[in-house]
């Protein structure tokens, strides 16, 4: 028999997908009256900021940059740890937030409707995210292995979209065309809310063949799922996130690099 709670809280992810569907008021899942009447961009963007744990800075808009001062292209939306540093930084979209790679857990791309030419743009935007330092000595050693290559932790969502097995096909062609993008700074999940959700593929991953038997997956392959679309993204979403967090605390994060880069232009 599933526990109460369980039940409550299977039911509230359905609100959350209602509100994300554009089928209920914002003001049932998220208090503050100015949400109502919000896009659905918005209203995502609050989801995070209201769900994700209180170790996470969640910031609309901005860019991603590496130790080299090497920045991504604008992502819609930064997750980052309370310790990492942001700066509003004028550029030639206005202000926008800067922040190191290193310790970014997560970003989000958000699009109206999901589409070849939409998900292509994402997937060049995820694509320019820098790559993270290796850790090396910098987290404990007791801590079991961490992908932390992989970080940050990638999802891209859209309000509607194409069929989920064409989007798929368009990712497989996207990339056998785009070889030289690592597994790395692809997509770890893509949700069209109220139709399927997406995941790549991870190391010890599993299906269920033909002949009812679990068998391993390449690491960085797609596949799609239409049961239980909505509330399936969004456990596996906040869940990611708090598992970031939780290592983050862990790993002894430094931005020396930025004062360094910054006493280089001075010196100019």
């Amino acid at each position: 028999m599933t526990a109460p709670f369980f039940k409550r809280l299977g039911d509230y992810y359905l609100d959350v997908a209602r509100v994300l569907r554009g089928e209920a008021n914002t003001a049932s899942i998220f208090p503050n009256p100015s949400d109502i009447g919000a896009t659905r961009e918005d209203v995502y963007s609050d989801f995070l900021k209201q769900h994700a744990p209180s170790k996470c800075n969640v910031s609309f808009g901005g860019f991603v940059f590496g130790d080299d001062g090497s920045e991504s292209g604008q992502l819609d939306v930064l997750i980052t740890t309370d310790t990492a540093p942001r700066f509003k930084v004028s550029n030639q979209d206005g202000r926008k937030t800067f922040a190191p790679v290193e310790g970014t857990l997560g970003v989000a791309s958000i699009k109206s409707t999901l589409n070849k030419a939409t998900l292509e743009d994402a997937l060049m935007e995820f694509a320019r995210i820098p790559p993270t330092a290796p850790l090396g000595q910098r987290i404990q050693p007791q801590l079991p292995a961490v992908d932390y290559g992989n970080w940050p932790y990638k999802i891209l969502y859209a309000s509607d979209g194409i069929n989920g097995g064409t989007l798929v096909e368009h990712l497989h062609h996207f990339y056998l065309a785009n070889p030289s993008i690592p597994v790395s700074r692809r997509p770890d999940i893509i949700h069209v809310v109220g139709k399927y959700v997406i995941f790549k593929t991870r190391s010890g991953d599993t299906i269920r063949n033909k002949d009812n038997q679990m068998t391993p997956v390449p690491v960085g392959q797609y596949i799609a799922l239409e049961s239980h679309a909505d509330v399936q993204a969004i456990a596996t979403i906040l869940n990611e996130l708090q598992i970031r967090a939780t290592i983050s605390t862990h790993i002894l994060f430094s931005y020396q690099t930025i004062v360094d880069g910054v006493y280089r232009t001075l010196e100019v």
